[in-house]
């Protein structure tokens, strides 16, 4: 499944995810159901979370975290070299949310490894 298939499953499956942008490592898009330039931005953000948790953890690779807000919760949820950042309903259920990410980004990886072993034989 590509990016926008899988950002499409997310959103279909998941009730509590308003917004989801999945990205490369260094915060550029590979999709979204946000307008380009909130992508782009959002994406800036959540690549940001993740470099300045990495910064407080020394050589820790941070692979998922959770923001809590009054109007709603951030969820960015990393897989290698790729990563979601998604904005769920205040009061979101935070396991599932969490799964239904790495669900997401796990299909990514399955397809990327099918192509690499295509690509080889």
């Amino acid at each position: 499944m590509d990016a926008k298939g899988s950002l499409d499953e997310l959103l279909r499956v998941s009730d509590e995810v308003r917004a989801a942008v999945i990205f490369e490592r260094g915060g550029e898009p590979a999709a979204s159901n946000l307008p380009d330039d909130d992508a782009r931005e959002v994406a800036a953000i959540g690549d940001a979370m993740l470099a300045y948790a990495e910064a407080l953890r020394d050589g820790a690779q941070v692979r998922r975290i959770r923001a809590m807000t009054p109007d709603g919760e951030v969820y960015v949820v990393r897989r290698g070299e790729r990563a979601v950042v998604a904005i769920a309903s205040p009061g979101s259920l935070a396991g599932l949310v969490q799964h239904d990410l790495r669900t997401a980004l796990d299909s990514l990886s399955k397809r990327r490894r099918k192509a690499v072993a295509n690509a080889t034989a």
